[in-house]
């Protein structure tokens, strides 16, 4: 395929360290919350720019998560959330007010130390919830986070629930649309062309949707499966930023590059429980 692998973990401080000094990019997709190994790919790219004179790219991927702090986590809808903002990736001010202890916050502040001294040039990439079955080989045997995880608890309580109302809402990207935005990224980043370090912010959304609306459609494939019929969701999780918050977002810089999601939003989100209990059903039973 082309691809040359190294074996190692997130822990091999010394590897990662001297991976990232030998490389023009690298793209972060391994974890949103590792300062370690965050720490080290800067040193690496920090080192390669010392030897080059000419600034590496990092690519890193944040999460959504990190704009939460400002909803309440109740499962409250927008309008009885009374701290719940509207988050647009063009506005850098905002961003850089987010706390420390936000979630994801600390990895993403290495990212932006690195872009401070000048010696990196930085992009941060931060995904709502994603969805969707992507391409490759390796695409049908990968699990997002919220959903899959949302179904795990439904099967192992046998009840589907939500914060709150649930009427909470959170944006979504197809796994696809999102890819092709770090190509896009990428071609900006050589090009000279795309936001870079504090103004480098891409918030990738296609559409908005209630955490309700998906617990009712893990019910409905519950009931059809007989895997838990009649299940009713009802409210009963306990609050907080992962099922619980309000994440609404505007994708300026994304569309200023070119970015048009074209693999669904909404809907299509919905229609993919049935895959995503599939696998899960799969790493139940593994």
């Amino acid at each position: 395929m082309g691809v040359i692998p190294v074996l190692g973990t997130l822990d091999d401080r010394d590897l990662i360290v001297d991976q990232a000094t030998n490389a023009d990019v690298v793209f972060n997709t391994a974890s949103c919350d590792h300062q370690a190994s965050a720490q080290s790919i800067v040193i690496g790219l920090t080192s390669r720019w010392k030897k080059t004179g000419v600034r590496p790219v990092l690519i890193h991927t944040s999460g959504a998560g990190v704009l939460s702090d400002t909803s309440s986590g109740r499962g409250e809808s927008p309008t009885d959330d009374k701290h719940a903002d509207i988050w647009d990736d063009a506005d850098a001010e905002k961003h850089a007010a987010i706390p420390a202890h936000a979630p994801h916050r600390l990895v993403d502040l290495k990212v932006f130390e690195a872009a401070k001294s000048g010696s990196v040039k930085t992009y941060l990439v931060v995904p709502p919830t994603v969805f969707g079955v992507g391409l490759g080989p390796f695409a049908e045997h990968r699990a997002s986070i919220q959903i899959p995880r949302l179904i795990y608890q439904s099967l192992i309580h046998r009840t589907v629930q939500y914060v709150g109302t649930g009427q909470n809402v959170w944006a979504n990207v197809h796994v696809g649309d999102l890819a092709e935005l770090y190509l896009l990224i990428l071609e900006g980043a050589l090009a000279g062309t795309a936001p870079e370090g504090r103004e480098g912010l891409f918030y990738p959304a296609t559409e908005h949707f209630t955490w309700a609306a998906v617990a009712h459609r893990i019910a409905a494939v519950f009931d059809s499966t007989q895997i838990l019929p009649n299940a009713e969701p009802t409210t009963g999780l306990r609050p907080g930023w992962f099922w619980g918050s309000n994440v609404r977002l505007q994708p300026t810089n994304c569309i200023a590059l070119g970015w048009e999601p074209r693999l669904g939003g909404a809907a299509a989100m919905l229609g993919g429980v049935e895959s995503d209990l599939a696998l899960v059903s799969q790493l139940i039973n593994a």
